[in-house]
C-alpha cells in the first residue's frame, strides 16, 4: 500500500511521478541535457513547522540578518519574518493588494521584490512586481513599495488559446541588474517549455521581452512546473524549484539561461512545494503549502555540500 502522502498527492496533484531516473545517469530529454546528481541518501531535510498563518506559502528569501520572509499567495499583503527552524517573528504588511503574490527575489544590494504575477488564467493584462528597500529595517505599521507595472510583448489575447498558455509565472530571480521571470506552462497540448522573459530592476512601466527559453520535460504537466526560483550569493548557481525536483544551472549567459550546464537533484518527496532560496552559496531552503491541514507547511533545508565535486568535474 502506498503511504499516506503519496496517496494524498495523487488525489491533489493527479501524480507524484519522480523527476528523476531511477538509475545514476544523465538524463537527456532531446532538448537539453541534464545531469543527474547521485542522492544515494534523503536529501531534503524537514527542519520546522511553519506557522498557520502561512498556510499557502509562496515565496521565500533569506537575508543577511539570518532570517528567512515569505508570504501567502492570496489574501493579507504582508510578509512574514522567520527563523531558521520557521517559527514566525514578525511581519511587515504592505498597503496594497495581494493577488496572485508567487515569489521573492532580492538582488545584491539588499532590495526585496515580490512577484505579484500569478496568472493561472493567463488573462491579465497587466502584472505587477513590488519592490522593497530595507525590509530588515521597517520600523512602521505599514510599508508602500514601488512598483514595476509590466506586459509581455508576446501576448496579444487574453486569455490567448490553450495551445499558447505560458504567460503565468511562479519563479523569478534578480541577476546582476536584471530580473528574469521563469514561466509556468499551461499549454494545451503540453510543450514543455518555460519561457524566460527579462526586466529591468527599476521600478514603472515595462514591457517584458523573451530572451530564452527551457525545455523542462515532456509532462505530465505538473510534475514539469517551475514553482520557486532562487540565485546564489555569488551569482554562479539558479536553483529552479518543482513539486519533486530541483534543478541547479551553472556556467550560464544572462541571455542563454538553457545553454548553462543543468543538474537534477530528485527529492524523493512529493507537495506543493513553491518558494526556494539559498543560504549561503551552498544551502538551499525549501517552504510548501499546506493542503487539507495534512501535507506540508514545512521549512526543508537541502545541503549541496556533497554535490560540490560534481559540479566542479563539469
Amino acid at each position: 500500500m502506498l503511504p499516506l502522502h503519496r496517496i494524498l498527492c495523487v488525489l491533489l496533484f493527479g501524480s507524484c511521478v519522480s523527476g528523476a531516473s531511477a538509475a545514476t545517469q544523465d538524463l537527456d530529454t532531446g532538448k537539453v541535457k541534464v545531469i543527474y546528481l547521485d542522492a544515494r541518501k534523503t536529501v531534503l531535510r524537514e527542519v520546522g513547522t511553519l506557522p498557520k498563518i502561512l498556510k499557502e506559502a509562496s515565496g521565500l528569501t533569506y537575508t543577511d540578518a539570518r532570517h528567512f520572509w515569505s508570504h501567502n499567495d492570496d489574501g493579507i499583503p504582508a510578509l512574514y519574518c522567520l527563523d531558521s527552524v520557521g517559527n514566525q517573528l514578525k511581519a511587515v504588511q504592505l498597503n496594497i493588494q495581494n493577488r496572485g503574490w508567487e515569489d521573492l527575489a532580492q538582488d545584491q544590494v539588499g532590495n526585496v521584490y515580490i512577484g505579484g504575477f500569478g496568472n493561472n488564467k493567463n488573462d491579465k493584462k497587466e502584472l505587477r512586481i513590488y519592490k522593497v528597500k530595507d525590509l530588515e529595517g521597517v520600523n512602521t505599521a505599514m510599508v508602500q513599495p514601488e512598483i514595476i507595472a509590466y506586459k509581455y510583448r508576446d501576448q496579444n489575447e487574453f486569455p490567448p488559446p490553450p495551445t499558447k498558455k505560458n504567460f503565468d509565472v511562479d519563479g523569478f530571480i534578480a541577476y546582476r541588474d536584471v530580473l528574469l521571470l521563469f514561466t509556468k506552462n499551461r499549454t494545451s497540448p503540453f510543450t514543455g517549455y518555460s519561457k524566460i522573459y527579462r526586466l529591468s530592476q527599476q521600478p514603472g512601466e515595462q514591457v517584458a521581452e523573451v530572451m530564452d527559453s527551457l525545455f523542462v520535460g515532456k509532462g505530465p504537466m505538473m510534475n514539469n512546473w517551475i514553482t520557486g526560483a532562487a540565485i546564489s550569493p555569488d551569482q554562479n548557481t539558479i536553483a529552479l524549484l518543482f513539486h519533486n525536483r530541483i534543478w541547479l544551472i551553472r556556467n550560464f549567459r544572462e541571455n542563454k539561461i538553457s545553454a548553462g550546464t543543468i543538474y537534477q537533484i530528485d527529492l524523493h518527496h512529493y507537495s506543493h512545494k513553491a518558494g526556494i532560496s539559498f543560504k549561503g552559496n551552498d544551502m538551499l531552503y525549501i517552504v510548501d503549502e499546506l493542503e487539507l491541514d495534512l501535507i506540508g507547511g514545512k521549512l526543508y533545508a537541502v545541503d549541496l555540500k556533497p554535490f560540490i565535486k560534481q559540479f566542479k568535474a563539469n
